[in-house]
């Protein structure tokens, strides 16, 4: 499931060109596709979290495949920018959906080694990222976009159907149909820890959409050839893959925390180093960067957040992470498109990028650290 609607959605930098010819779209208007179905994806999972313990588990999964195959159908006939949002939209709901099933439910189901149980499952994402990008290019010489589009999705769709007749909670994790309530959604968004971990998870999620959407434009523009740029995010996505194996086996020994600290800074680095990328090497150097960053980052924030607010309504709380995602997923590409177009080039808002990242990390640090063990950024929730 995660190989497939990751690829799907998160190789955008690599089919973004194609649909631009295809449909006509304007260098904006094609962002905004991709931020919207981002948003669309985090918000429908985060809502879908918040809601998902009044309803049986394999329904919702089924439904989810069944949006993805009515995806597969409506791209064959749009033709218009409204109507590819609209198709867009319906992806980023469908995925979104089947994506918080997944990394809610695989920790519910471990009172052990958590952190390698979401390493492994996260692998699906790294397979994505670094399989689709080959996967679109062999199929653009042969179809055109809409038979490609339609062809991925719906392989998509087929699994996620046959996922519905497998997937459950575990029999200790059972919830009652009344279990969340505004009541206790206000109290848990009062508590000022779980605020900040909300805010400093969102934000660490900016730089990963943006190389989403432009990481070709801003290589190309560094100088780096068409070929190498569309494969680059492709690395990213193998590394992480390691990481996300890696750093679970790891953060299970030495803390998940810190670990998660470690790998997401180096991220935060490399974005501000990317403006300045002009050879192979350095790009090469600069791509494992994000890579670690990004294994690291999708694999451990679950058992983080999980193990500091509890496992009781899981999917909701994993929900109200993801709705604080999609504020990053819609902002991001448009605010450094924005501020490219200020400027004239990348340097300034990669540099920002770069900053926000690192207080990400502080925030995020800081929100699920033990309530005995606070140290930095004390002073701001005091």
């Amino acid at each position: 499931m995660l190989t497939l609607i990751w690829g799907t959605i998160f190789t955008f930098t690599v089919y973004v060109g194609q649909l631009t010819t295809a449909f006509g779209l304007s260098g904006l208007q094609a962002s905004s596709v991709f931020s919207i179905t981002t948003a669309v994806f985090m918000t429908a999972g985060g809502l879908f979290g918040v809601i998902a313990v009044r309803f049986p588990l394999r329904p919702v999964v089924a439904a989810a495949g069944v949006g993805l195959a009515v995806v597969a159908a409506v791209f064959q006939v749009v033709n218009s920018y409204t109507g590819i949002v609209v198709a867009f939209a319906l992806l980023g709901m469908a995925g979104g959906t089947a994506f918080v099933i997944v990394v809610s439910l695989v920790p519910q189901w471990f009172d052990v080694y958590q952190g390698r149980a979401m390493g492994l499952t996260m692998t699906g994402n790294g397979l994505g990222v670094l399989l689709f990008p080959f996967v679109w290019l062999w199929l653009f010489d042969r179809v055109m976009l809409r038979t490609a589009f339609t062809v991925v999705v719906g392989v998509a769709a087929l699994v996620v159907l046959a996922s519905s007749f497998v997937y459950r909670r575990p029999p200790s994790q059972a919830q009652s149909p009344t279990t969340v309530d505004l009541t206790r959604l206000r109290s848990r968004l009062a508590n000022e820890s779980f605020s900040a971990t909300v805010v400093g998870y969102g934000v660490l999620w900016g730089w990963y959409y943006v190389l989403s959407s432009q990481l070709v434009d801003i290589l190309t523009g560094n100088g780096i050839s068409v070929d190498v740029a569309s494969t680059a995010f492709g690395i990213v996505g193998g590394v992480s893959i390691l990481a996300r194996v890696g750093s679970g086996f790891i953060g299970d020994r030495v803390g998940l925390r810190t670990v998660f600290a470690t790998a997401v800074a180096i991220a935060a680095a490399c974005v501000v180093a990317l403006p300045v990328v002009q050879s192979r090497l350095f790009l090469y150097v600069v791509l494992v960067g994000f890579g670690i960053g990004n294994g690291t980052l999708a694999a451990l924030w679950t058992p983080i957040v999980l193990s500091r607010f509890g496992t009781e309504n899981a999917t909701a709380t994993v929900g109200l992470l993801n709705l604080a995602v999609a504020g990053a997923a819609f902002l991001s590409p448009l605010f450094v498109s924005a501020l490219r177009a200020l400027t004239g080039g990348y340097t300034i808002p990669l540099v920002v990028l770069g900053v926000v990242t690192a207080a990400g990390v502080a925030f995020f640090h800081w929100g699920t650290a033990p309530e005995n063990d606070r140290g930095y950024l004390n002073m701001l929730f005091s």
